[in-house]
């Protein structure tokens, strides 16, 4: 399945009740939504689907709804981060018993790894206690810094190191990348401002939170990146830029998030409610997600 593991890798959300109780009914509903919608894998467990918020067993029962799910259709991806490599091993054993396809992880986070040599030792164990390919997720905001070049050149060539999730969101940092791994290592854009601009630029796949509500936009980006057709694919990339405006409904930073779950309850899939502390979509723009809704069914179909 690893040579499958390119394109558009939904980073997947958790439905919920209001007391905070998984539905896997409707998880299970999401999974053949964008399966169907095109995507080309599913990321468990990462920071769309809240994960930080839910047990260890919670996070293992998340990648077995999904994997059951997806029925070989898409790559199963999971997210298995936490704070010392321990807990990071124990996830993995846990996908890997619930049917993932490959393994997710950030660098330890609350206690920041900002030493190289922690760093290195982190990643040879990880990739050692599994077969399955494994991807570093480089997300500066919430480890407090970004993956250098004295860690990845040290790493590059683990066998079953098959990438990096950039969400670094600089375009300076993603050409470093592609330029000094991207023969060894897939390089993923995950900040959904630079789409266009990776796929332009030979990204291998793309991260969005967006593809949960509107699979089809962002399928219809990567087909056109492949066939060259750079004017629609920056079409269906401007599009994204257009939707995202209502990122800004709150200062929340879930804001994306708690909206994309706003709109897939409008469609009749999944609820609406939200991991606490966190702030609703207002009425107003409730509407505004019904009107990108309308839009969807009439350009993209349902």
């Amino acid at each position: 399945m690893s040579n499958k593991i390119e394109g558009i890798a939904v980073p997947i959300l958790t439905p919920i009740n209001e007391v905070e109780e998984i539905n896997h009914e409707q998880l299970a509903a999401l999974t053949d939504y964008v399966s169907e919608g095109g995507v080309n894998a599913i990321f468990v467990n990462g920071t769309t689907g809240e994960f930080a918020r839910f047990s260890q067993k919670s996070r293992q029962e998340l990648v077995s709804t999904v994997a059951k799910a997806a029925k070989g259709r898409v790559a199963v991806l999971a997210g298995v981060s936490e704070c010392g490599t321990r807990l990071v091993i124990e996830n993995i054993k846990r996908a890997e018993e619930a049917g993932a396809d490959a393994i997710v992880t950030t660098m330890p986070y609350y206690f920041p790894t900002t030493s190289i040599r922690e760093q290195i030792e982190f990643t040879e164990d990880v990739t050692a206690s599994t077969k399955l390919p494994v991807l570093l997720y480089n997300i500066p905001p919430v480890t407090g810094y970004s993956l250098n070049e004295e860690l990845l050149d040290h790493v590059c060539d683990i066998d079953n190191l098959y990438g990096i999730k950039d969400s670094s969101g600089k375009a300076e940092n993603f050409l470093k990348l592609k330029e000094r791994y991207g023969e060894k290592l897939k390089i993923f854009v995950g900040a959904e401002e630079l789409n266009y601009f990776g796929l332009k630029n030979g990204a291998d796949g793309l991260v969005p939170s967006l593809a949960n509500p509107f699979p089809k936009v962002l399928a219809a980006a990567w087909k056109a990146s492949r066939e060259g057709d750079w004017e629609a694919c920056k079409k269906h990339c401007d599009l994204v830029d257009e939707m995202n405006k209502l990122n800004r409904f709150s200062d929340s930073w879930m804001s994306p998030n708690i909206w994309r779950k706003e709109a897939l309850a409008q469609m009749g899939i999944m609820s609406a409610a939200f991991t606490k502390p966190y702030i609703p979509v207002s009425e107003d723009d409730k509407k505004k997600i019904a009107e990108w809704i309308s839009y969807y069914r009439t350009n993209y179909g349902e």
